[in-house]
């Protein structure tokens, strides 16, 4: 599951145990409107409505439709990997067996603890801004989210924010001055040129704070719909209409709301649901949340995750990445034996080249050596045709690692920018004692 450091910073004992890597097989609104009625916007402690469009009405425009596998390697031979020297900041690299440029993007200096790092959020939280101007990275040692310039990647501020949890911060989709977060009861609008934050709402009903649980996914590709818990309940909140659409006791993590807003997903259950939280259908999903992100193709919301084994009523698909169609209720195995792929090693998806509907981002660990195919891995798949290509091993242990404090931070965690053009990882280069962040620039990038 997702990382769930709380306010603290620090990873618990109870947290690791339950965000497992892999399934059995693998090791390894506020104060207006009720509740349940979705009613007029309320009068409480509200900003300005959301800049998007109305509830509901799907996700941002998408770019001019992009080949991101043009120029890259697309078989699924062996392909071992050689050595490579971790590069000087700023400096890039060629990945000899796949043919893409890595650049690193930052330079942590060893402290001999878990805290000497700097990443990505996690896979299924965007890291660059709507237009790709800005990226967002977290400081383990700094305990802080750092801004950094999206194009040449310099430092520009630590941001004054303090969200839920460290992966708990949403870039708006088409402005990209505006990030989201929770803190407390306070749903924030940040506007990050200025540094200014505004209270859009206050979440009365919550005894103690609010969070995306510990399994955040994203918002609605419109950045008006969220999906949220606090105390017993989960609730669904829309920005554009200031109303909590449905409240509902349910120990779970909340249902993240799908790309188009008009759906959303329970990751403890498999349970898709409409927004006022009725379910609708349940995926035949043994692990549900399986490092999984939401996406769209052709119009349809999708789950994109790793299955390590059938599901409980029988559904077969295994794979590094399946698709199932949240509103039909179908799968498709993308990355798996299937289509000619190993048994799936563990990995982490990314559905955040929302700008390139349909195209998903793949980041497997597998064997430390290299050997093999989808060890160390990072690749992206057109989940509507099935193309699949290989850009890049990010070379990072993930949990394997025996030089960090804290092995989890390790794990690469790939994001696309939304255009899918670069990725964004974090990597220990070999079992180092630091975590860097380096970024993927693909053929189809144009700075």
């Amino acid at each position: 599951m997702r990382i769930g450091v709380a306010a603290t910073l620090l990873v618990s004992s109870s947290f690791l145990a339950a965000c497992s890597d892999g399934g059995s097989s693998a090791g390894d609104g506020g104060t207006g409107g009720t509740a349940e009625s979705g009613g007029a916007a309320g009068t409480g402690a509200a900003g300005t409505t959301g800049t998007g469009g109305p509830a509901g009405a799907g996700g941002t425009d998408p770019g001019e439709p992009i080949d991101l596998c043009a120029g890259l390697v697309q078989d699924k031979e062996a392909r071992p990997m050689t050595e490579l020297a971790k590069p000087a900041l700023g400096e890039a690299v060629t990945d000899a067996e796949f043919g893409t440029t890595i650049r690193r993007i930052t330079a942590v200096a060893p402290d001999g603890g878990n805290a000497p790092v700097i990443k990505p959020m996690y896979s299924t939280i965007s890291a660059w801004n709507a237009d790709e101007s800005r990226l967002i990275l977290f400081s383990v040692a700094a305990g802080e989210h750092q801004l950094y310039d999206g194009k040449t990647y310099r430092l520009i501020k630590a941001l004054d924010i303090s969200p839920a949890d460290i992966e708990q911060v949403y870039w708006h989709t088409s402005d990209p001055d505006v990030l989201f977060y929770v803190d407390g009861k306070d749903f924030i609008r940040h506007h990050v040129s200025a540094g200014t934050k505004e209270v859009v709402t206050t979440f009365d009903f919550c005894s103690g704070g609010a969070s995306a649980g510990s399994d955040p996914l994203f918002m609605s590709w419109d950045s008006n719909r969220i999906g949220l818990r606090c105390d017993e309940q989960v609730f669904i909140y829309d920005i554009a209409q200031n109303t909590v659409l449905a409240r509902k006791e349910l120990d779970e993590n909340p249902a993240q709301v799908a790309p188009s807003g008009t759906l959303a997903f329970l990751s403890d259950s498999g349970g898709v649901t409409d927004p006022r939280l009725n379910v609708v259908r349940t995926l035949d999903l043994l692990e549900p949340y399986g490092h999984a992100s939401l996406s769209m193709v052709n119009g349809h919301d999708t789950w994109n995750g790793a299955v390590y084994d059938p599901g409980p009523g029988g559904n077969a698909d295994i794979g590094l990445l399946v698709t199932w169609d949240l509103a039909e209720g179908t799968s498709k195995v993308i990355i798996g034996p299937e289509t000619g792929w190993p048994y799936p090693p563990t990995g982490h998806i990314s559905g955040m080249a929302y700008k390139q509907p349909g195209w998903v981002l793949v980041s497997s660990i597998g064997d430390a050596s290299g050997a093999g195919v989808l060890d160390m891995e990072n690749l992206i798949a057109d989940t509507s045709t099935g193309k699949v290509c290989r850009i890049g091993r990010h070379r990072s242990w993930g949990k394997e690692n025996t030089n960090l404090g804290e092995p989890y931070w390790a794990e690469p965690h790939t994001v696309p920018s939304p255009s899918g053009t670069r990725a964004v990882f974090g990597s220990d280069w070999g079992n180092g004692d630091t975590v860097d962040t380096y970024v993927i620039e693909l053929p189809s990038y144009k700075p």
